[in-house]
């Protein structure tokens, strides 16, 4: 039987095209569901009054999608601007959509600094923005979170 190394969830990267050497707090829901066809009825019945049914994929149920967590550091906007340049001028955004979505990774590294797990995101967007509550009473560090939908997620290693 292989040694078996458990990899610490501490440890880990996230960067997108142009965007890196950012401080990450948190990586969660890393999540795509797929979905089904055809097992909602049978497909037909043949000899002897036997049923047949059919399963078979049909695509995502909605887009891929990761949230992250990222501290708020004086005069770094980089994430709150790609959210900006991909919303609807309508909305306040720049309206450049198409052209503003990345392709990033998430890495996560072994207590000996060696890559172990990857998951490439491909045409990545930030769909929704949310700040930290700011608190006298507070000891925390203020953070953004930020839902990042694409069009793929493929765990490369």
């Amino acid at each position: 039987m292989p040694e078996l190394k458990p990899i610490p969830t501490s440890r880990y990267y996230v960067e997108f095209d142009g965007l890196s050497d950012k401080l990450i707090k948190s990586v969660t829901e890393v999540s795509f569901t797929g979905q089904t066809s055809g097992h909602e009825k049978p497909l037909a019945s043949t000899k002897n009054g036997k049923t047949l049914w059919q399963t078979t994929s049909a695509g995502f149920e909605e887009n891929p999608n990761v949230t992250i967590e990222v501290y708020v550091c004086e005069g770094d906007m980089d994430f709150y601007n790609w959210m900006k340049a991909t919303m609807p001028k309508s909305e306040g955004g720049d309206g450049k959509w198409s052209g503003n979505r990345k392709s990033g990774s998430i890495v996560a590294y072994n207590s000996e600094d060696t890559e172990v797990l990857r998951w490439n995101l491909t045409n990545a967007w930030i769909k929704s923005y949310k700040v930290s509550d700011f608190s006298a009473e507070s000891n925390e560090l203020a953070v953004e979170t930020f839902e990042i939908v694409c069009e793929q997620i493929n765990r490369a290693k």
